[in-house]
């Protein structure tokens, strides 16, 4: 039986290994808290990062180069401040932004990244601070993204024109009227893309247009709800959403940029082309008709600007190939008339404005195209009388006139299929059907193209 007095001892003893132990059990306690609370900050550190250096890539624009790029730089530091609360330009926090090629593999040529790199002094608690000698402790974060860059199709092809309709700031006129209770009006297999916040803020406040519904909606008869239920309709997509950060300014300044680069990009394809037919000596054209050629390349001015008309005829050749269509100076007006169905794709090229135009308020420079699809033809009635009629011809080709409204786009009855660029459109097509098929404009060099490339984190150790 153990004594009283050793029993006593053991006691003493664990008491004073207890009062040993506690200060380092505590400072474990401490230290582990801590480093817990230090990697949850760089967690919240590097996916700032990760957002700066995705939103640096998307925005590489305006003129950014690798040696200068401020727009991509303000887009990065906006998404530090916006995940952080605030930025890290003050001493010793740190917050870097850089850009640089590298070389690819195979026939990649070269890849530019943006990298991002973030340095935080975050405070200790005391004990740790007082065991590690220092008050703060540096958090470091690092990100690249891969930047951006369009795709061109094969075949000597072009940038790909990969939505059905971009409108660019204003929407107008009538395609849903017929779609209020049971759809039978105007249906839209394809992207509705919208590049002015405010415009599409509006549209999808609008129960007519913030919907559009697609053909098998019409073809099974479905009530506007039954259609809504199925799933078959589609709703505007504002371009916003492909760059994130974006102000309203901004995004228009990036749709400026991208439209400099096509209309450039055009215009050295028609002058690196070895077949372009040049027409300028009439202000009204019928095509394929007065160019008494079988070229796929046509650039078209007129001497009268102030009436220029393009009658549209199906052309000969493979119905596959498309024919490019290129208007280089700038006009007040275009009418572009339809007489027949147009199987054989068009690609319409049109990148001018008319800063003195007389017919609008001054402060609107943009030319004002005309596009119908009605048009006349002959009939005899049961007395043998010739008589005329409407007829709608259907349009197969993309309508590329980014800089310009068109107003009115008259196309109420027929197929459309392709698509339609414009920085206006005044719709006036209420039993129309639109369908999208992907097509490019005009580019040289054959071969099979290059594929798009979306800005993307990448590996630290590729830059």
């Amino acid at each position: 039986m153990m004594s009283l007095h050793k029993e006593r001892k053991q006691k003493g003893a664990f008491l004073v290994l207890f009062a040993v132990l506690l200060p380092v059990f505590l400072l474990l306690v401490a230290l582990v808290s801590e480093i817990g609370r230090i990697w949850a900050y760089h967690t919240k550190l590097q996916n700032a990062a990760d957002a700066a250096a995705l939103a640096g890539a998307a925005n590489f624009v305006n003129g950014d180069t690798i040696d200068a790029h401020p727009n991509a730089d303000t887009f990065a530091a906006r998404y530090v401040a916006a995940n952080l609360g605030h930025n890290l330009t003050s001493s010793p926090n740190l917050q870097q932004f850089e850009a640089e090629t590298k070389a690819a593999s195979g026939s990649e040529g070269e890849k530019a990244y943006y990298r991002v790199h973030l340095e935080e002094e975050i405070p200790l608690i005391q004990a740790t601070a007082a065991w590690l000698h220092r008050p703060t402790f540096l958090v470091k974060a690092t990100a690249v993204a891969l930047i951006g860059k369009e795709g061109t199709s094969g075949g000597g092809g072009g940038k790909k024109l990969g939505k059905m309709i971009s409108i660019g700031s204003e929407f107008e006129g009538s395609v849903n009227e017929a779609n209020v209770s049971s759809i039978f009006g105007s249906v839209f297999d394809g992207d509705v893309v919208i590049w002015n916040q405010e415009t599409y803020q509006k549209m999808m406040h609008s129960e007519k247009d913030s919907k559009y519904f697609m053909k098998e909606a019409k073809d099974r008869f479905l009530t506007r709800e039954q259609a809504i239920k199925a799933g078959l309709y589609k709703e505007p997509l504002w371009t916003g959403n492909d760059y994130p950060g974006m102000d309203n300014q901004s995004l228009m300044n990036q749709r400026n940029a991208i439209i400099a680069e096509d209309a450039e990009a055009v215009k050295k394809a028609f002058d690196n082309a070895s077949n372009v037919v040049v027409k300028n000596d009439k202000q009204s054209y019928d095509l394929p008709q007065d160019t008494g050629s079988s070229s796929s390349y046509y650039k078209l001015t007129s001497s009268d600007s102030n009436n220029f008309t393009i009658n549209l005829y199906n052309f000969g050749g493979n119905q596959d190939e498309p024919v490019y269509i290129y208007i280089p100076n700038d006009y007040p007006s275009i009418n572009i008339q339809l007489h027949e169905d147009i199987v054989r794709p068009i690609i319409f090229c049109y990148f001018g404005k008319y800063p003195n135009n007389p017919w609008y308020m001054p402060s609107d420079t943009r030319t004002t195209i005309r596009f119908m699809n009605a048009y006349d033809v002959e009939y005899v009635d049961e007395k043998g009388n010739i008589k005329k009629r409407s007829a709608y011809a259907s349009f197969r080709g993309s309508i590329y006139t980014p800089t310009a409204k068109i107003e009115p786009f008259n196309y109420e009855y027929g197929n459309f299929t392709g698509s339609l660029y414009a920085d206006k459109i005044q719709f006036n097509s209420n039993h129309a059907n639109f369908k999208f098929e992907e097509f490019s404009l005009p580019g040289g060099g054959g071969g099979s193209g290059t594929p798009a490339v979306k800005p993307r984190l990448v590996d630290n150790s590729l830059w």
